[in-house]
């Protein structure tokens, strides 16, 4: 994306240049004093930055005050920068009072604002205002333009405007315009077209990025001043006119993210002699370029991405001599990468992801230390060379190819400045290097995907600043080193898919503490689940399916905090990784990781901070499903499925008015569904199958929506989606010898269960040891212990009713 720089920043210099230079010739007015003291009245002013505005003697001269500036001779208030000063409450109507104001900037406070503040409309000599980052809402005055007719800049961007932009805007003074990242909408031709009554356009600075206006791109070769045009981020479609290519001043250009199409030629940028920054990224565009064409610029930024620049690689990118970030990323280039490319001077970054782009890296001359290079999504094969760690300051991201060595890659022979390590999705094999000790400033690290084997190195416990490792989807075996213990700031540890084993260490939850997303699923732990996992407050997606983990689920899980609370997350887990080299500029990570939802494993990146999840299925727990576990009122999912879990559903479940999926399948519960689930009304998917629950299923909720599997293999529940319960029979006066009838019941079912008790033990040391021994036997005991006893359940029922039936007929 590019950098939103406008000509006002020498304005700002300007001022802070003469406000520091003091206004001593002439003492403010005193009716203006007054004025800006009610101004600071409304003020919260948390950094004291306005100490100065007082009464004091010292202090009486409002001229002096910081941030305001007047006129030497008249002695008149005329600047106001009040930009960045973190001010919060309201702003006063006296400032209205400061009729002689030119300059009024308010960027970056958190005024407690609802509607654009009208009283600066009668500031009738106002030439540049900036209200930018204060909280505005609601529509822009329509009246703007024609009550400030000398107003030459304005910044209303970062707020949360909508409706559209008045006409009055168009005044023919105005030389910088910004309204980005608000809710604006309507036609752009409708804001472009009032400037043609102007004899010249002195416009310089547009930027309507990040807002929701459509239509067309208009006809801009009026604006022969224009040097800064952002129009990216919006709903914009149609094809590009060629009028473009005759603004011959225009230094930025930016029309990412909106929906135009069609071609991409030399008459685009004719007179572009002066373009510094092009951005067409995600858009339908393809480039139709000569091959010999020289172009009148020589760029600093490309962005291109999504744009189609193909089959070949784009040849008059090597006349770009002073290009430091290339994105031509998913731009239907194959083929390998030509050699004059490592001569541009790319110190911010490249990207040539999801290209077809083959050959090896063997080959690569790289010239220049670049802060990242993304190589993702391509055909690159053969071994990573070692002098890319040492090439690339900040992220490298190999992803997504055919390498089958990364051991050079792995063992640098001096410490490398790496915080970004991306190698997953490729056929690495082979034991992992135990050289991590010079990767001390990785922060994410992911080799998931291949088919590495042996021993989580040692070495591992190095990486003193990871906060996300990603190892999954590949064959290590052995315990997880005791030295990851000193990877304190771990955020994201998954481990998924692989033969490990050994217990859950009990350090995860001693020395972890930021912990929030664990994924040990499909693997080979056992043992019970610590207690000390429950101090990890921060913790919000626990996976551990698939394991051996037996024992109870520990009471203590309610201090998982993060999921006992409701409150809306941040869609994302992301963070930003400060380079230590030349542009200062954080690079900002979204994480990313692999999670089965509903059944389905899919990568979850955008919602990821969304999700609150528990799963413990396919283990070996056992006991109750411990109430304290229904105080986690932010579960979005819970599974503890396939286990051997008994006792009966909580009936506080109905606190989890969060769910969408709930998965209890296939355990030992008993007793009814609790009436209290009803009030769980946003689940979409729920299981309650193969257990030993009874009786009718509650009536008038959305229990009864879910399909008759969710409630299969429990013999004695019934009622919609199940066949209807039975009816019980009233009682009759026809048998006065029901008591003695109930007595020989009684005897009867006594002596029935002494007989079958008797045959169950004989069998049972038998088979005892089998099913400590053998996982799946495991299984499929239990499941015929349960079929059993249904059967005998059912043979009992039958026999008792025969009984009574005999002893009716023979009275």
């Amino acid at each position: 994306m590019l950098e939103l720089v406008y000509p006002l920043s020498c304005a700002y210099l300007l001022l802070r240049m003469a406000l520091a230079a003091g206004n001593t010739t002439v003492k403010c007015r005193e009716k203006e004093r007054l004025s800006l003291l009610s101004l600071k009245g409304g003020f919260v002013d948390p950094n004291g930055l306005l100490s100065d505005w007082g009464t004091a003697e010292n202090h009486a001269d409002c001229c002096t005050w910081y941030s305001v500036s007047c006129d030497r001779r008249t002695g008149h208030v005329d600047k106001l920068y009040l930009s960045d000063y973190k001010l919060e409450g309201t702003i006063s109507p006296s400032l209205a009072e400061l009729h002689h104001l030119t300059h009024l900037f308010f960027r970056g406070n958190n005024f407690n604002s609802s509607q654009f503040p009208t009283f600066v409309l009668s500031l009738k000599r106002l030439q540049h205002l900036d209200f930018s980052y204060t909280n505005l809402k609601g529509n822009i005055p329509l009246n703007l333009g024609y009550s400030l007719s000398h107003l030459q800049s304005l910044y209303l961007d970062g707020n949360h405007l909508e409706g559209t932009i008045p006409k009055s805007l168009a005044m023919c003074s105005l030389i910088d315009l910004s309204l980005s990242n608000n809710s604006l909408w309507g036609q752009l031709d409708d804001l472009v077209a009032p400037f043609s009554h102007c004899a010249k356009i002195l416009l310089k600075a547009l930027d309507l990025s990040y807002n929701r206006f459509t239509g067309s791109i208009p006809n801009f070769s009026q604006f022969s001043f224009l040097e800064y045009l952002y129009l990216n981020n919006n709903q914009l479609n149609g094809t590009l006119n060629d009028g473009i290519g005759l603004l011959s001043k225009l230094k930025e250009l930016s029309f990412a993210d909106n929906f135009f199409e069609g071609v991409i030629s030399e008459t685009h940028f004719f007179r572009l002699s002066q373009l510094q920054k092009l951005n067409l990224s995600f858009n339908h565009l393809a480039f139709e370029i000569r091959h010999d064409w020289i172009p009148p610029f020589q760029l600093s930024r490309i962005d291109l991405a999504s744009c189609k620049l193909g089959p070949d690689f784009p040849t008059w990118l090597r006349t770009q001599k002073s290009c430091d970030y290339l994105d031509v990323s998913n731009a239907e280039i194959s083929g390998t990468i030509p050699r004059w490319l490592w001569y541009l001077p790319l110190y911010y970054g490249l990207n040539l992801s999801h290209n077809q782009i083959t050959g090896e890296m063997q080959d690569f001359k790289v010239q220049n230390t670049i802060l990242f290079m993304d190589f993702s999504s391509n055909l690159f094969e053969g071994s990573i060379p070692q002098n890319l760690s040492h090439k690339v300051d900040v992220s490298l991201d190999l992803s997504n190819n055919k390498f089958t060595d990364a051991r050079t890659l792995l063992c640098p022979n001096e410490n490398v400045f790496l915080s970004f390590l991306d190698i997953s999705n490729n056929q690495l094999s082979g034991v992992l290097p135990d050289c991590w000790n010079n990767f001390e400033a990785l922060v994410f690290l992911d080799v998931s995907n291949n088919s590495l084997f042996g021993k989580i190195p040692t070495s591992m416990g190095s990486l003193i600043n990871i906060v996300s490792l990603h190892i999954g989807f590949n064959n290590f075996s052995g315990e997880i080193p005791l030295s990851m213990n000193k990877c304190t700031e771990l955020v994201v540890f998954d481990v998924a898919q692989n033969d490990l084993s050994g217990l859950i260490p009990s350090w995860i939850g001693d020395g972890l503490k930021k912990l929030r997303i664990l994924i040990f699923r499909s693997n080979m732990f056992f043992g019970s689940l610590p207690t000390n996992i429950c101090n990890l407050s921060q913790l919000q997606i626990i996976d551990l399916s698939m394991n051996n983990i037996s024992g109870a689920l520990p009471k203590c899980l309610n201090h998982l905090s993060a999921l006992g609370n409701q409150t809306k997350s941040i869609a994302t887990i992301s963070w930003d990784m400060n380079p230590r080299t030349r542009t200062g500029q954080p690079l900002p990570i979204k994480d990313i990781a692999t999670l089965v939802w509903k059944g389905k494993e899919s990568k979850y990146q955008s919602i990821l901070g969304l999700v609150k999840s528990i799963d413990l299925s396919s283990n070996m727990l056992m006991g109750e499903i411990p109430s304290e576990l229904m105080d986690l009122v932010g579960l979005v999912s819970l599974n503890i499925s396939r286990n051997m879990i008994s006792g009966q559903i909580p009936i506080t479940i109905g606190q989890l008015k969060l769910l969408d999926f709930l998965d209890l399948s296939r355990n030992n519960l008993c007793g009814h569904i609790p009436s209290q689930l009803s009030q769980v009304d946003r689940l979409s998917v729920m299981d309650l199958s193969y257990n030993n629950l009874s009786g009718e299923i509650p009536h008038g909720t959305q229990l009864q929506s879910f399909d008759p599997s969710t409630y299969v293999g429990n013999a004695h529940l019934c009622g919609s989606p199940l066949p209807k319960c039975p009816t019980t029979p009233r009682p009759t006066q026809d048998h006065p010898n029901d008591e003695n009838s109930e007595e020989d019941e009684q005897f009867f079912t006594r002596g029935f269960f002494i007989s079958m008790s008797l045959g169950f033990g004989t069998g049972f040391g038998g088979v005892c040891s089998l099913i400590f021994l053998n996982k799946s036997f495991r299984y499929a005991y239990f499941r015929l212990v349960r079929d059993i006893y249904d059967k005998a359940y059912v043979v009992l029922a039958i026999n008792v009713a025969k009984l009574r039936r005999w002893k009716r007929v023979s009275t």
